[in-house]
């Protein structure tokens, strides 16, 4: 043992290692501290403004560090140590243990990160756009409506063939008279919903009168005079019809960005689809609940 103490190197190493332990015990307190310091440069800055303006794009958030007054950097700075303080002492304390709001948190968070990935797909084409809606131009439909308005009278309180006659009797004034679309709630009863229908569409129509009055409307034809007497579950109804726009798929260029905007949404979500199977396939998926 005294042989190897006496060999140089061994001597050297020994006092290098009482003067780094000696440093050490010194210097105890700065040690302790390097777990408060907070290194800020560009580069976490610009991470930083990324994930807070919920944007990827590098160039945009350099530019908009670079014209940056001094104050405005400070706050930025400021934001950053404060968040960057709350995550330590979080951490700390392990409150990111078995907590499924964070876990909930984290998981939005990488799934929202996925979405990011959209800027390497390629720029949609009008040729991209076409094909889209050649495949999905049912989803397009526009329904059919209808603009009218209409005299009731109630079979609640009377035979419903009593409540058709009077029916009858009224679309022979209201054509004799020509009363005219404006002047319609002077006649018949309360109806329970609306007296004008102004574009309304057949779904609505429907809802409110039910599925034969819907269809006898929309079999009538356009005219300056009433037509009926058509019977709803309430009663009977005299229809003054001033447009009638069957169901029709409308032509590529009326809705194209429409389009765009569904083809972008689905390119999107494939796109974050395809990120998220590439991080599932690292990891090996076992079932211990299978025997």
């Amino acid at each position: 043992m005294r042989k190897l103490l006496k060999e140089p190197l061994i001597q050297f190493l020994l006092i290098a290692l009482l003067l780094l332990g000696g440093e050490r015990l010194i210097n105890a307190d700065d040690y302790a501290n390097e777990q408060y310091s907070i290194l800020i440069d560009d580069q976490v800055l610009l991470q930083f403004m990324q994930l807070q303006a919920k944007m990827f794009k590098p160039s945009q958030a350099k530019a908009a560090l670079e014209a940056m007054n001094a104050d405005d950097r400070q706050r930025l700075v400021d934001d950053y140590a404060r968040n960057e303080v709350l995550f330590r002492e979080a951490m700390a304390l392990n409150l990111n243990k078995n907590d499924q709001i964070i876990r909930r948190r984290l998981i939005q968070k990488m799934d929202y990160l996925a979405q990011g990935f959209y800027d390497e797909a390629e720029p949609l084409t009008e040729d991209d756009l076409r094909i889209y809606y050649a495949e999905h131009n049912q989803e397009y439909k526009k329904a059919a409506s209808a603009t009218f308005t209409h005299v009731f009278i109630s079979s609640d309180s009377r035979e419903v063939s009593q409540a058709k006659d009077i029916a009858d009797s009224l679309l022979k004034t209201l054509n004799t008279e020509q009363v005219p679309f404006e002047n319609a709630p002077g006649f018949g009863e309360r109806f329970l919903y609306n007296r004008n229908y102004v574009n309304r569409d057949d779904d609505e129509i429907g809802s409110h009168f039910g599925d034969d009055f819907k269809q006898s409307v929309f079999a009538f034809e356009v005219a300056d005079r009433w037509q009926g007497p058509v019977q709803s579950s309430y009663g009977w109804h005299l229809v003054l019809l001033k447009k009638n726009t069957p169901a029709y798929i409308p032509e590529f260029e009326e809705i194209s960005s429409a389009v765009f905007a569904d083809v972008q949404r689905q390119q999107q979500r494939q796109t974050k689809r395809e990120a998220i199977n590439k991080l599932m396939a690292k990891y090996k998926i076992s079932d211990q609940g299978q025997q």
